[in-house]
């Protein structure tokens, strides 16, 4: 209920903040009467309630998927990001990019690229016949890697006048170019990907605790872990459609709902949605009001979620080995 309240409040501030400060009087004539004052109506509809919507999707996304990795691959150390799931889908949407595909098919590319990039992290994994909490973290640096040189690629071969400054606005991640079509386009990939992490947070928790208990009750291991893996895997690529790559969010949100609520994924994976989306609303409303240019997101989600992790490691003490 107060991470609700805080997001209520926070919304308030991040449609008053920006390069133009517009007074909360102003705001609630705006909402409910656009016709009384139609620059600042422009301003709100058309600019600011766009971000803010996408904001609150996109770190809600991220957090639950990552809070959803990290249980099915018994790991607290993987997110998308490390998995390589957001290159992934990065090169897949860069891609559509590079052919002037248009927003449908750069979902389905980022869907498609994301699920083959967290495949060869498990299929890295498998090969090296090795189980532990870094196996999977280092085979998704690979992943990962390899991923950041095929966008390096896409960027080389680029159009430096039009399709290279799309791409990049992937790498960096932005909410600077959301508007209220492009998150119509998405929605229904969020809204799929959330139902189906909601609907199955009761079992991850029993899946966090290993294939042998989960299928002691029933749990049929294979085909949820599947269902869950695309799942997180189609919430993480519309993000990445809507806003590019933004780092960190996926990785740290889980671990601070879980300070809040406990282990249990059934009360973990709610919160994480909604510590995400205030957190990332938070960060964009500073992105667009620190300077006079926009700061890319995973700039500001870096020099905030590094410290947070390390904090969070050393209070709770996450084994490596």
């Amino acid at each position: 209920m107060s991470t609700l309240i805080l997001i209520i409040v926070a919304f308030f501030i991040a449609l008053s903040c920006g390069r133009i400060y517009i007074p909360p009087t102003e705001i609630v004539h705006a909402l409910f009467s656009p016709h009384s004052n139609p620059a600042t109506a422009n301003i709100i509809y058309n600019i600011r309630l766009p971000r803010i919507i996408a904001a609150v999707l996109i770190g809600a996304g991220l957090a639950m998927s990552g809070c959803a990795f990290q249980s099915v691959f018994h790991n607290l150390l993987v997110s998308p990001d490390i998995l390589g799931v957001s290159y992934g889908a990065a090169v897949g949407a860069a891609s559509a990019i590079l052919l002037g595909l248009g927003i449908w098919f750069t979902q389905l590319f980022a869907f498609i690229c994301g699920i083959i990039a967290v495949s060869a992290t498990l299929l890295i994994a498998r090969i090296i016949h090795q189980r532990g909490t870094l196996i999977i973290v280092l085979a998704g640096i690979v992943v990962s890697g390899f991923m950041q040189a095929l966008i390096g690629l896409l960027k080389y071969i680029a159009d430096p006048d039009s399709q290279l400054q799309s791409i990049v606005y992937w790498q960096l991640g932005s909410l600077a170019k959301v508007d209220i079509s492009s998150i119509i386009a998405v929605f229904p990939m969020l809204a799929i990907g959330a139902v189906i992490l909601i609907f199955f947070r009761w079992h991850l928790t029993i899946l966090s605790l290993g294939d042998q208990n989960a299928q002691t009750i029933g749990i049929n291991v294979a085909f949820e872990r599947l269902l869950i893996i695309g799942a997180s895997t189609l919430l993480t690529a519309a993000t990445v459609c809507l806003s590019g790559n933004i780092g960190w969010v996926g990785l740290v949100i889980p671990h601070i709902s879980r300070l809040l609520v406990g282990d249990n994924t059934r009360r973990t994976l709610p919160i994480a949605g909604l510590v995400g989306a205030l957190f990332l609303l938070i960060v964009d409303t500073l992105a667009r009001s620190l300077s006079a240019g926009e700061i890319p997101l995973s700039i500001l989600t870096g020099f905030i979620g590094a410290p947070l992790f390390i904090y969070i490691l050393i209070k709770k003490k996450v084994r490596l080995n």
